[in-house]
C-alpha cells in the first residue's frame, strides 16, 4: 500500500482503491500514475475495477488533467472495466474530475457515482470484483 499526503493506493483482490487528497502538482500526478500502474500491471490481464474517492481532492492546475486523461486511457486499454467514483460536494472538483477523466470510455465499462465506500463496495461485490 502506498501512502502519501496527496493520494493513497490500495489493491484489494481485483479492485484498486484510490483516495485523492488536497492540491495536486504535475509531479504528484506523475508519481500517482507511476505507482498506480505498477500496482495494476500484475492484475491487468483480467478485468479489474477502481474506486476513486475524490471527496478530499482540491482544485489543481490544468497540466494535471492531461496526465490523468492519458492515464485513464491507459487503464481502459489495460482491462479497467468498472469505475466507482465517490464524489465531492464541490462542483469545481467534480468539473475537474470530469476534465481529468474524459478519455473515451469503452462501451463495456461500467461507471457510477456513489456516496461512500460502503455503497461502492456493495456494487463491486455484486459485479464480482470483491468476494
Amino acid at each position: 500500500m502506498a501512502k502519501h499526503t496527496a493520494f493513497s493506493l490500495r489493491l484489494e483482490q481485483r479492485v484498486l482503491w484510490v483516495s485523492a487528497n488536497g492540491f495536486w502538482t504535475k509531479a504528484i500526478a506523475q508519481q500517482y500514475v507511476r505507482e498506480m500502474r505498477s500496482l495494476i500491471l500484475p492484475i491487468s490481464a483480467k478485468p479489474w475495477a477502481v474506486v476513486l474517492d475524490i471527496r478530499q481532492w482540491e482544485i489543481s492546475p490544468a497540466e494535471v488533467f492531461a496526465l490523468l486523461n492519458e492515464n485513464t486511457a491507459w487503464c481502459f486499454a489495460n482491462n479497467l472495466k468498472h469505475v466507482e467514483t465517490i464524489g465531492a460536494d464541490n462542483t469545481m472538483v467534480m468539473w475537474q474530475f470530469a476534465k481529468a477523466t474524459q478519455a473515451v470510455k469503452p462501451a463495456d465499462v461500467v461507471s457510477t457515482l456513489k456516496d461512500d465506500e460502503l455503497a461502492a463496495r456493495q456494487s463491486l461485490r455484486a459485479a464480482g470484483y470483491l468476494f
